[in-house]
């Protein structure tokens, strides 16, 4: 069993395929895995819910700056993003706490694009480059990523490029290390938006190191009509 990298699913217990799915993805690999699937959205109450985010729309246009001319309007977090924030912030606290130096956080309907696809992991963590995150999933499209990487794609040799902020590309498949746990949590909660933009601008805040894989890793299933979702 591989000790230095554990792998944290994100998973809503209504999606009973997706479990079944990613079961069948990491039952045969190397490395211990865990499903992150208390708090649905279902199980939510209002102590929680406040602990974790504050409906304030002062705050969500502050931060959406970020974005400038792209930054979204201003709306109340639906109680099943609410439950995904919870769960990230579960995930990032148990990293913090357990021995593992890294950490592959996957979303439920995550598809891997290489049969061996921790080998394309392993190749990114012995580069030991100074990254603090890693994202390394298809996110919002292959097109969003070429733009975003831009010409850089076409170098050879390099496994992945920093990228200027806001720096995120949905959570769909993201590689961690637990020395960079603490300052994604020191500002963390409460959130004012969803999870992988409120990400964005505390990876802006904190000035944070974030790279995006050369080559897609994962895809996410729910985005090209593989899984349903509940989400927005």
């Amino acid at each position: 069993m591989n000790t230095n990298l554990k792998i944290y699913i994100i998973h809503y217990k209504g999606y009973k395929d997706r479990k079944i799915h990613m079961s069948s993805i990491c039952e045969n690999i190397d490395y211990e895995y865990e499903f992150i699937e208390n708090f649905d959205k279902e199980e939510l109450n209002q102590s929680l819910i406040d602990k974790v985010y504050k409906d304030s729309e002062s705050e969500f246009n502050r931060k959406v700056k970020l974005w400038g001319k792209r930054a979204n309007s201003y709306v109340k977090l639906r109680k099943s993003e609410i439950s995904v924030a919870v769960k990230f912030v579960e995930t990032f606290e148990k990293i913090d706490k357990e021995h593992y130096e890294y950490a592959l956080i996957l979303e439920d309907d995550c598809i891997p694009v290489y049969e061996n696809f921790m080998k394309e992991i392993e190749k990114l963590i012995q580069k030991k480059s100074s990254w603090d995150l890693i994202f390394v999933g298809e996110g919002m499209s292959q097109g969003f990523r070429n733009d975003k990487i831009g010409i850089r794609r076409l170098l050879p040799f390099i496994k992945s490029f920093k990228m200027s902020h806001p720096a995120t590309n949905t959570t769909d498949a993201i590689l961690v290390k637990k020395s960079s746990i603490p300052k994604i949590l020191e500002n963390l909660t409460p959130m004012n938006l969803v999870i992988d933009w409120e990400l964005a601008y505390q990876f802006y805040i904190q000035d944070m190191n974030i790279h995006w894989s050369k080559k897609n890793i994962f895809k996410q299933g729910s985005k090209n009509n593989i899984f349903d979702t509940e989400m927005r």
